[in-house]
């Protein structure tokens, strides 16, 4: 029954309201992704690789505070998600992880930015430079964790 409640729910949202609350769950996924970026420095041996992972984590909470501030403009705020994924063995399965979450994030946004651009094209620009940012720091995270060897544990 509240499968079917969320369906009409989303049938009588307004298109902005509905934006709102996509953008809001894309904000939450995020932030769980630059905790888990966090985490996985701090446990990885290799300076190369944790240093690589710093810096992502650095831009990805850059980019987080824009998604914050159209948020808080709207009096909305990051909704986390639901489930934590699985974190991983060792730095290859951490990082395949990771590199799936911004992956998604990166798509979720470029969807998002079109969504917008028929609300409001300044949000719908700021959303596209956050996909675009995504998209490059997805193939700086694929470059890390192809260094990673698959079979290794920690």
């Amino acid at each position: 029954m509240a499968s079917a409640m969320g369906f009409f729910d989303k049938l009588l949202s307004s298109p902005d309201t509905q934006a709102v609350a996509d953008l809001a769950e894309l904000a939450g996924r995020k932030e769980a992704l630059i905790e888990r970026l966090t985490r996985h420095a701090r446990v990885c041996e290799y300076p190369a690789i944790r240093s690589g992972l710093e810096t992502i984590a650095i831009q990805q909470s850059e980019s987080f505070e824009t998604l914050r501030t159209i948020l808080a403009d709207r009096d909305t705020w990051p909704r986390p998600p639901e489930s934590a994924p699985h974190d991983g063995s060792n730095n290859w399965e951490r990082l395949t992880n990771d590199l799936t979450i911004l992956a998604t994030l990166a798509a979720g946004l470029q969807k998002a930015s079109s969504m917008w651009q028929g609300i409001d094209s300044a949000v719908a620009a700021k959303l596209e430079s956050v996909a675009i940012a995504d998209l490059e720091a997805e193939s700086d995270l694929r470059k890390l964790a192809l260094k990673c060897d698959p079979q290794a544990l920690d």
